[in-house]
């Protein structure tokens, strides 16, 4: 067997396991789209494919729920969320990465070690405290610890790992023509760690959009709920009509699906990013 065979046939074996992965993850999308659109007697009869599209189910799932101000709620908050991780996640690795200052070495592994500490393990205490903040039933306990990094131990170290491959040398000769730290973070860290700063970014918008957990504990008004607890009440009280429920669910997933297409060039640059120190 030659070279060139055996470079096609691991070709060959590696695109046919790429197939395969993406199927598992497609399979479940196709099926949701299908079911969105069969009627209520194709649910019982069972049949695979539908055989007249019901685009209406989307609209019935759209005006069952205040659909529009749901979703305002959760663009208001994935947005302004995800602002905070990325303003506080930048400067966080930076002085992590660049800035000489006593235990920082230190502080660096204190903060990883809290990626092992479940989130449950210190609501009670947080919830408390927003209380006593009187932040309950408002957007506050939602938005603002986003602007201290908190939870974002993950997207610190990512963002260092950037900041470490950039050469010290180039920071060097900033300083020697008289550029101050905030001057080399704006100028020069933030334009090369772009690609990872905006994965990050859509990431935390993605997950704030789903956010399901937090809005349950700290929202109570309904005028408040975003659209990830308004699909929750709507699959209660909908429980039954699987093509009214995969309706809804794929309107809240067409957002995280358009910023994945939009950013797959920069998941891919960011990638290669973080695993590369100079």
């Amino acid at each position: 067997m030659t070279m060139t065979q055996r470079l096609n046939r691991q070709k060959l074996v590696s695109y046919t396991l790429l197939i395969l992965i993406s199927l598992f993850f497609i399979i479940p999308l196709i099926w949701m789209v299908l079911t969105a659109l069969k009627s209520p007697e194709e649910l019982v009869q069972g049949v695979l494919i539908p055989t007249q599209l019901r685009f209406d189910n989307f609209i019935k799932a759209i005006q069952t729920i205040p659909f529009f101000q749901y979703t305002i709620n959760s663009f208001y908050y994935a947005f302004f969320a995800a602002i905070g991780v990325v303003m506080s996640s930048t400067v966080v690795a930076y002085a992590f990465a660049k800035l000489q200052w006593p235990g920082r070495d230190k502080w660096f592994l204190v903060m990883i070690a809290t990626i092992v500490i479940p989130a449950q393990v210190i609501q009670i205490p947080l919830f408390i405290l927003y209380n006593n903040l009187g932040w309950l039933d408002t957007y506050n306990p939602l938005i603002i610890p986003a602007y201290f990094a908190v939870g974002a131990a993950a997207n610190i170290f990512l963002l260092r790992q950037v900041y470490l491959s950039i050469p010290q040398s180039l920071l060097e000769s900033a300083r020697m023509d008289g550029a101050g730290d905030f001057h080399i973070f704006r100028t020069i860290m933030l334009p090369l760690a772009r690609s990872m700063i905006v994965v990050i970014g859509i990431i935390s918008f993605m997950n704030f959009w789903n956010d399901f957990y937090n809005p349950l504990l700290y929202i109570t008004t309904t005028d408040y709920f975003p659209l990830a607890y308004g699909i929750r009440a709507f699959a209660t009280q909908y429980s039954n009509q699987y093509n009214l429920m995969m309706a809804a669910a794929l309107v809240i997933t067409i957002p995280s699906l358009i910023l994945f297409f939009i950013a797959q060039r920069q998941i891919v640059d960011s990638v290669a990013q973080s695993g590369i120190k100079g």
